[in-house]
């Protein structure tokens, strides 16, 4: 509602089971190249790597973080060519489903959310200040969202040479939703709505398609203050 321009980026590549949701920063031209950039080169890298049978055997959790290396070191990269994009990063949050497990790469902001009925879980631990200063006990859980530095983030894909990668891994069960997006869903959109509005479209209507739809609605409808980029998966 108040930004003309769009730093956030996604992909899915249900052939490899792997969706991917990136929110830039980093200027003008930065943070949606930097977005692009790290989609498309996970992407790429599921797409080579899985094609390759000597990487028939790497673990998934391994896969996944060389392709979020991947992904900082095209940024990087990019940045040296062209001087206006230096300094430019992403968060990134990668779901990657085996047969038998979920891995959930994670660097930033941006969020993975597990629910079930009536049920809402964060999955991934935000990298910001305001989170580094609710785990030291500086400010209350009710502060979070009008402390004046929530919007710093205090780890991203890019903006250095090298990137600390946060996997989480978990067994999902047919039933389980779960829904990646950028702070621009979850800063104007509390949790125990978010939850609602998947209990209604998918627990009640198995619409995934009118959740993202009301998702987003309810962030504008909030506000509208950020780019909203939503990814809704349920498992079957």
């Amino acid at each position: 509602m108040k930004r003309k321009q769009n730093q956030d980026n996604f992909v899915l590549v249900p052939e490899h089971r792997l969706f991917v949701v990136a929110d830039g920063m980093g200027g003008h031209k930065g943070g949606e190249t930097a977005s692009h950039l790290a989609v498309t080169t996970i992407a790429n890298y599921f797409k080579t790597s899985g094609a390759n049978p000597q990487n028939a055997k790497m673990p998934a959790a391994e896969r996944l973080q060389r392709a979020m290396r991947a992904a900082n070191q095209a940024i990087q990269d990019r940045g040296k060519i062209d001087a206006t994009l230096q300094g430019m990063g992403t968060t990134t949050v990668a779901m990657h489903f085996t047969s038998e497990k979920l891995f959930v790469g994670h660097v930033g902001d941006s969020r993975c959310y597990m629910m079930h009925p009536h049920r809402i879980w964060q999955l991934t631990r935000d990298h910001s200040l305001v989170q580094e200063k609710l785990r030291a006990g500086l400010i209350t859980r009710a502060q979070l969202k009008t402390d004046r530095m929530k919007n710093v983030i205090t780890r991203s894909v890019g903006f250095e040479s090298e990137v600390d990668i946060d996997i989480y891994q978990l067994e999902p069960h047919p039933g389980d939703v779960f829904v990646v997006c950028s702070d621009g869903l979850s800063g104007m959109v509390d949790d125990h709505q978010i939850r609602d509005i998947v209990d209604e479209h998918i627990f009640q209507k198995d619409s995934l398609e009118g959740a993202v739809k009301k998702l987003i609605e309810t962030a504008n409808a909030n506000g509208g203050d950020d780019n909203v980029t939503a990814v809704v998966v349920k498992v079957v």
